[in-house]
């Protein structure tokens, strides 16, 4: 797949860090199994639509889903006519206000989403994606880990909660009391920093079977935050 010779980033209008011009790594997946037969898909957090217009591109019909109604305007407008017809918008936060029938979906996709939820609201996001997904249906997952250059200060706190058997270990309630990083500027005071365990178990627990998870540096990360190598954790999981 063709990616663009610059990686820039466009900040987001809701404090949910930045977009991207480039498919990560997880994205792609994501995009070349909605390639393998006629699917319908959820892209959850799809901000301008850098997986969906390419899902679409793909012959998936995609639901878009972004808590901001500029973005979806705006993925709205880059989307070309050809692939209106099979292009829905869902604006609202994910997962409260996101409804879909069950069993309309086939996969699922969330890049740079789920580390914005708090620990409740993941068992709520794979309990929701569980019941909207068909039997076999997929999620593809990619989010913040603790190892990056902008959270440094907090590894210790982390793998202490680790050590001690702590179900959200990498929960921060003021970003500020860990880190004093510019790229705070545009995150929320919270954030959730992931890890395998943890989407292993919230996902396990709520049905489904884990295919893949490990540990990269995305192809679009700021040098700034890289750290070393498991900047990010991307997880892909099958309902059972």
């Amino acid at each position: 797949m063709n990616q663009p010779l610059h990686h820039r980033r466009i900040r987001t209008s809701n404090l949910k860090g930045w977009t991207s011009n480039t498919l990560n790594e997880l994205s792609e997946l994501f995009v070349k199994e909605c390639a393998r037969s006629p699917q319908t898909a959820l892209d959850i957090g799809a901000a301008h639509g850098i997986a969906t217009i390419p899902a679409l591109a793909a012959g998936a019909r995609l639901v878009a889903n972004d808590s901001s109604a500029e973005h979806l305007d705006k993925l709205k407008e880059l989307t070309p006519a050809e692939f209106q017809d099979r292009l829905e918008l869902l604006p609202g936060r994910f997962p409260r206000d996101t409804k879909l029938q069950a069993g309309s979906l086939d996969l699922a996709h969330a890049s740079n989403v789920f580390h914005f939820l708090t620990g409740r609201q993941l068992e709520q996001a794979a309990a929701f994606l569980e019941h909207a997904l068909r039997p076999g249906g997929k999620v593809f997952i990619l989010a913040a880990t603790p190892y990056m250059k902008t959270f440094e200060p907090f590894i210790p706190t982390y793998e202490s909660r680790v050590e001690q058997g702590e179900p959200w270990p990498g929960w921060i309630e003021n970003v500020r009391d860990h880190s004093t990083h510019r790229l705070l500027s545009n995150l929320p005071k919270s954030i959730h920093l992931l890890d395998e365990k943890v989407l292993r178990r919230v996902f396990e627990n709520s049905g489904f079977h884990t295919e893949q998870c490990w540990y990269l540096r995305r192809r679009d990360l700021p040098k700034s935050i890289a750290l070393d190598g498991r900047e990010n954790v991307a997880y892909i999981a099958r309902k059972i």
